[in-house]
């Protein structure tokens, strides 16, 4: 008979399992963190005697009269295979024998490893060290200031570093040194209602504090504004409440991962900063994200990349929502998740718009990361008020279109860190560089009226810039024609958000559209490139006030879509789609609700394009429902309770009816589209997808651009695609498109004369 070898010669049960013995064969042994049960033959009768005194020989003598040698060495066998048993007796201290054997190490050896440590701690500005240290000596650890010297020199195990801020400038200096070193160091903040303990740096291992510090940055939009305007990069300190209790809590918290790095040689602070709340005690994790484009820990030419765009072979492998996917929506999310947070996220917040789970529709609002350059009061409200939004059919679809937009539009900000030519357009030549006024597209007449437009409240969206210099010097970056496999530089001020040179020559308004993410770059670009279309055919459907057929919902077949409308019709509201498909043949629609019983109609209007059809709608209807929650709540006398305060929005809910304009709903003169007539359109590959479009463009006599603006620290793929000649859907009226093609397809008989075009502009 086979007998399992048992590797301890005095057994005993670790010391944070209490052993329960049911019956005469189950052992369950109960513990904080799991419960184990384990049976079989002699397994109950070895437990009082697996106390750390008895050899297994001596085990297996008393047990003699029931049990042969074999059956008492398996049953012990049982336990050790599963890690349940340690060496020796436990000794008069349990309840520290018990804390390092839970995780797993052994406490004598977590013991030898604290009193041969040496922990060298520091400060940055306010805060005192003594409570810290203090506590830190309880352990037994030898613990001393640091000094430059000592650092490499006297080799120290760790160095604690308190700081009375995160961004503290001096701190540059202290993680240099260190890095340089070898050293690993512990970040704590014990002051505030809010203490801060990690993250773990590990030089190699982890990102940086520079890592650290350009999250955090980014994350504190108004304290970055501020420093700008006093001009110094000192910190603003606003961690100015304590407790008697709060310090001793941010010690005790120092210590236990002091403890637990040192102990057990492994931390759950190593490249995470755990933040507490003392009045609340919520606690938050935040992840740290290497950076490889870091100055300190990394390489910033891994930044300077060729500008080329070669596509290859993307199977679509998810299309059930969200568009044409290369993975499904869930495990996209559990690879972003990182990413968020109000601390060190590139996203700072994700949150559920809808005040009640109904089911059906599914919006998020996720908050922007944006270290923006500059000092224009409005701008920052801009920053502040922005929200990515994230859509879907399923609450999984929705999170991760929001992490993604945010992701998308932290990719796009300026942070000095990126390839430019500083040239004049005159000098470069129309060959190579992109004239500002074809990807803008205003017209003569709102340069000329611009500083009236402007001062009399045009609105965030709708400022008209400066009429481009052609002999000026500006940045440029170089991005690449699909349509011509060539490089295409494009102005920087456009290409990027906040770039520094439209604080001294306003030539351009930079915007989101044609801003995408994806798994894959192709899947980034065609995304990206379906928002062009969209909002093109929106501009032209808008400010022509063109009547346009409705799309037959009942033909895609789809059980979702009958739920929405049951919804809809539940709160008095209508769900109608217009179709709005331009010359490029690529589904454009526009979904539109309204309600039924008020007179004040509340038109909430989303758009969808894409080659299936069946996206295009879908991305249109749940875009109606992410406008909904603003208007979905009830006064009393039956009003609107409007969640926006945005005037020109809340002037569209108030005021337009379908009986004075007519064009936002189907055209009951034209006949219906259905999903048969754009059967056939995709491939099921994107990069073949993104040639379809290409060619569709250059046959209207345009061009696709595309940036890569990826950035390494992210596991996403970010893309801008620029269409010189397509139109925005902000209020852009110079000539080409806008006025051309709603002739060319029949949608007018005339051209609109631009001072006819809709008075009131797309206001979202």
């Amino acid at each position: 008979m086979f007998y399992l070898e048992v590797a301890v010669d005095l057994p005993r049960f670790k010391a944070h399992l209490v052993p329960q013995v049911v019956g005469s064969d189950r052992v369950f042994l109960v513990a904080e963190e799991g419960h184990y049960l384990v049976q079989g033959k002699a397994v109950a009768d070895v437990v009082p005697f697996l106390d750390g005194t008895h050899t297994i020989a001596e085990i297996a003598q008393k047990l003699s009269d029931r049990f042969t040698l074999g059956e008492v060495v398996f049953a012990i066998s049982k336990y050790q295979r599963f890690n349940h048993l340690a060496e020796g007796p436990v000794g008069t201290d349990r309840a520290s024998v018990a804390f390092w054997e839970a995780q797993g190490v052994d406490a004598a050896e977590a013991a030898r490893r604290l009193s041969e440590a040496r922990v060298e701690i520091t400060s940055v500005g306010a805060v005192d060290e003594a409570e810290v240290v203090a506590a830190l000596r309880t352990t037994g650890i030898e613990v001393r200031p640091v000094t430059a010297a000592a650092v490499g020199a006297a080799g120290p195990t760790l160095v604690v570093v308190l700081a009375d801020d995160y961004c503290n400038p001096e701190l540059a200096a202290v993680d240099a040194r260190l890095r340089a070193a070898g050293v690993p160091w512990l970040l704590a903040k014990p002051n505030g209602a809010d203490v801060w303990t990690g993250p773990y740096m590990v030089p190699d291992a982890t990102g940086c504090w520079r890592c650290l510090a350009q999250r955090l940055d980014g994350n504190r939009q108004v304290e970055a504004y501020l420093k700008r305007k006093r001009g110094d990069d000192a910190p603003l300190i606003t961690s100015l409440a304590a407790a008697p209790w709060s310090g001793g809590l941010s010690a005790q918290m120092v210590v236990g991962a002091v403890a637990g790095i040192v102990g057990a040689q492994a931390s759950d602070y190593e490249g995470v900063l755990v933040s507490v709340h003392v009045p609340t005690m919520r606690t938050e994790r935040h992840q740290l994200i290497r950076q490889p484009q870091c100055p300190g820990c990394g390489d910033p030419s891994v930044l300077h990349t060729d500008p080329r765009i070669e596509l290859s072979e993307q199977t679509v492998r998810f299309s059930a929502d969200g568009g044409h996917r290369t993975m499904r929506p869930d495990d996209t999310y559990k690879r972003l998740e990182k990413h968020i947070s109000r601390l060190t996220g590139a996203v700072s917040s994700l949150r559920l718009l809808n005040d009640v789970d109904n089911g059906v529709t599914y919006s998020y609002s996720a908050g922007h990361n944006f270290a923006m350059p500059g000092d224009n009061l409005a701008m920052l409200r801009r920053n502040l008020r922005g929200q990515s939004g994230g859509k879907g059919r399923t609450d999984i679809q929705a999170r991760v279109s929001g992490v993604c937009e945010a992701i998308e539009r932290y990719s796009g900000v300026w942070r000095g860190d990126r390839p430019t030519r500083r040239a004049s357009f005159d000098a470069l030549g129309p060959d190579l560089a992109v004239h500002a006024n074809d990807l803008l597209q205003y017209s003569e007449a709102q340069y000329a009226n611009r500083e009236e437009w402007n001062h009399n409240g045009a609105g965030r969206l709708h400022i008209v810039p400066d009429p481009f210099d052609t002999g000026r010097e500006i940045d440029w970056t170089a991005a690449w024609s699909l349509t011509h496999d060539r490089e295409r530089l494009v102005p920087s001020g456009y290409a990027w958000f906040g770039h520094p040179d439209l604080v001294d020559s306003f030539y351009c308004f930079s915007d989101g559209n044609g801003n995408a993410a994806g798994n894959t770059l192709e899947e980034a670009i065609l995304q990206a490139f379906y928002e062009l279309c969209e909002r093109d055919a929106v501009g032209l459907w808008w400010y022509n006030r063109a009547l346009r057929p409705g799309f037959d919902l009942d033909s895609l077949n789809e059980p979702y879509i009958d739920t929405l409308r049951e919804f809809y019709a539940g709160m008095n509201r209508t769900l109608e789609v217009v179709d709005i498909t331009t010359d490029l043949g690529i589904p454009t629609m526009a979904a539109v609700s309204r309600r039924i019983d008020h007179p004040v109609e509340d038109v909430l209007l989303g758009f969808g394009a894409h080659l299936d059809v069946r996206i295009a709608v879908l991305r249109a209807l749940t875009e109606v429902n992410q406008f909904l929650p603003a208007v979905i709540n009830r006064k009393p006398d039956g009003s609107t309770d409007y969640w926006e305060d945005d005037p020109d929005t809340l002037a569209w809910l108030q005021q337009v009816t379908v009986a004075g304009d007519p064009w936002v709903v189907p055209s009951p003169k034209l006949s219906a589209t259905s999903a048969g007539d754009y059967s056939g359109l995709f491939s099921g590959d994107l990069a073949k997808d993104i040639r379809n479009g290409v060619e569709r463009v250059e046959k209207a006599g345009m061009e696709v651009i595309v940036l890569d603006q990826s950035l390494p620290d992210l596991e996403l793929k970010v893309a801008k695609v620029m269409v010189p000649g397509m139109r925005h859907f902000w209020r852009r009226l110079g000539p080409g498109r806008l006025y051309d093609v709603p002739v060319e397809l029949g949608w007018l008989s005339a051209a609109t004369p631009e001072d006819r075009m809709n008075p009131r502009s797309v206001f979202f």
